[in-house]
């Protein structure tokens, strides 16, 4: 008898849209464990355990579990409307369907520590994306593939694998790259699997994004004295000097999260300069 359980539920994401330009993972990595019981309820030793053949796939799904959201309508295939209203001629080509949860949506097993430095059989989901925003759950199947791979191997064509256990995570929601807040600090249990040799983005400290319309006035906080009295230069545009100039620029381009970190940063002294640097490095 097989049982999973969710140990790291998945807080936020930012939705990468339809382009691969830049894909954010979903945060913090979702981790699945995995417990085996005999036919009486008794727990089976982990290290007793070949894990060798065994998976966990995940699929995206509404809120409230009941909707698969695996698949969404890409913009880009959808027709456009005549030019001129007289025509008649339309597109008879449906709009194509293309995956919604992006990335690496099956993990192999993994033995183990966790943070306590307890063993355990551990599926790893550090590279899953969402392309559009809004509210889902993942879904996590465990499948053995044991005994498929040797029907295949003994010329059995239509060899299924049986799914021995699901579980579904927590809701996330996945924000608009206007309004996600940021990546969350890594936790302990990705810090140990990270020291194990498994491949987890560590981050040493939480990195937040301002998402209202305000720009607070940061001239005080500056450690430059002169700061204080200095304004933006005269030849900038007005555009930039406003307090809203960050979400204008996040409008016309998509900042990468090291220009977010370093935006928010900045005094009210080195605004025009930073923006004019940035508009220049990206033409």
């Amino acid at each position: 008898m097989y049982q999973l359980e969710v140990v790291q539920e998945p807080i936020r994401a930012r939705m990468c849209g339809f382009g691969d330009k830049d894909r954010r993972p979903i945060d913090p990595p979702p981790v699945i464990r995995l417990l085996v019981f005999t036919e009486d309820g008794t727990p089976v030793p982990e290290s007793s355990v070949d894990h060798s053949t065994m998976i966990v796939l995940a699929g995206l799904w509404s809120e409230d579990c009941k909707e698969e959201r695996n698949l969404v309508i890409n913009p880009s295939s959808i027709p456009a409307q005549p030019s001129c209203s007289s025509s008649s001629i339309m597109s008879l080509n449906a709009p194509l369907c293309t995956r919604n949860l992006m990335g690496h949506c099956t993990s192999s097993a993994y033995m183990l520590n966790d943070h306590m430095n307890k063993l355990g059989i551990f599926f790893i989901f550090q590279d899953l994306s969402v392309r559009t925003e809004g509210t889902f759950t993942l879904k996590f199947s465990f499948c053995d593939v044991e005994e498929t791979l040797y029907q295949s191997q003994n010329g059995f064509t239509n060899a299924r694998g049986i799914v021995a256990a699901e579980v579904y995570s927590s809701t996330f929601r996945a924000y608009s790259a206007k309004k996600f807040p940021g990546m969350t600090e890594s936790t302990l249990l990705s810090k140990a699997f990270a020291k194990q040799g498994i491949k987890i983005p560590i981050r040493k400290e939480a990195r937040y994004r301002r998402v209202n319309d305000d720009l607070p006035d940061q001239t005080s906080e500056s450690t430059n004295p002169s700061s204080v009295a200095n304004t933006a230069p005269d030849n900038v545009p007005e555009d930039v000097k406003s307090d809203d100039y960050e979400d204008d620029i996040l409008e016309k381009q998509e900042l990468s999260e090291d220009d977010v970190v370093v935006l928010s940063d900045i005094t009210r002294e080195n605004k025009g300069k930073f923006i004019a640097k940035w508009r220049r490095r990206s033409k």
